[in-house]
């Protein structure tokens, strides 16, 4: 029969893949950010060179335990990482704020918000990233100066409060199709085991058939020729009846069976133990 899979192995595994994939985003997308930043005046290079920093120690740990995976620990790095990417973000906006160019505020927040969506281990780690990314933008503009929040573009920066919402929806949307494939590959799974173990029975039935057969026709024969013995016969019979009630029984779910060549005349060697 086959097993059901672990739940928890199967999401333990999830969450690993999600919290390494968001790490990898930190490790090679914060520095890059600085690239982009290059003409920025007073642009801090550390915060975002700690912050790759840190996603490549984080990466390590959850690659020495790619063969036994935890949940927790990959929701306790996925935080963490999501905590690092918004500290750093939190100071590179500042140069951001204070440069003379024209700005587009908080693109990484938005691109974060959306990837914490998608990466997530479960709803309560999306949902604490992606209030982070959403939070620190509201909370950073309030610090801002004046003149600075009036150099930001029209609708700035309410706009992070549609990502925001877009990210809770496409959130919600992945925990709940993830549950239900799990739903589905779990019954499937059940039913294949359960079909398996019918094949089994119904096999083990036919193969007995022909032996209940001979002891039932030699039943008789004794039952003719020696009267005397008719109660030990009689006890035989009662059991051959109780036996082929059984196997009528089965017969009942023979037609919600697919069978296979193989399974059509199986080989009575394989119920035999050695």
């Amino acid at each position: 029969m086959i097993p059901a899979p672990s739940q928890g192995t199967e999401q333990s595994r999830y969450a690993w893949r999600g919290a390494l994939v968001a790490c990898g985003l930190n490790t090679f997308g914060l520095p890059f950010d600085l690239l982009l930043a290059r003409e920025v005046p007073n642009m801090p290079r550390w915060p975002s060179l700690a912050s790759g920093a840190v996603g490549v120690l984080l990466a390590l740990v959850l690659l020495a335990k790619r063969r036994r995976p935890l949940i927790r620990l990959a929701m306790a790095v996925f935080v963490v990482n999501t905590a690092v990417i918004l500290v750093a973000l939190w100071m590179t906006s500042s140069a951001y704020a204070a440069a003379p160019a024209r700005w587009i505020p908080f693109q990484a927040n938005k691109i974060g918000a959306l990837a914490a969506a998608v990466l997530a281990p479960d709803l309560a780690t999306g949902l604490i990233a992606i209030g982070g990314f959403v939070g620190m933008v509201l909370l950073k503009f309030l610090t801002l100066a004046p003149a600075q929040q009036h150099r930001m573009p029209i609708a700035e920066p309410w706009t992070i409060l549609i990502y925001g919402v877009f990210a809770f929806a496409m959130l919600a949307y992945r925990v709940h199709s993830v549950a239900l494939a799990r739903r589905v590959l779990r019954m499937r799974t059940e039913s294949i085991a359960t079909q398996r173990l019918a094949r089994t029975f119904l096999s083990l039935r036919d193969f007995t058939n022909t032996p209940l057969q001979t002891i039932e026709l030699a039943a008789n024969i004794v039952r003719q020729r020696c009267p005397d013995v008719a109660p030990v016969i009689d006890r035989i019979d009662r059991c051959i009846d109780r036996l082929y009630r059984l196997n009528h029984a089965f017969s009942v779910y023979e037609s919600q069976i697919e069978w296979t060549e193989k399974e059509v005349s199986p080989d009575p060697s394989v119920f035999v133990e050695h």
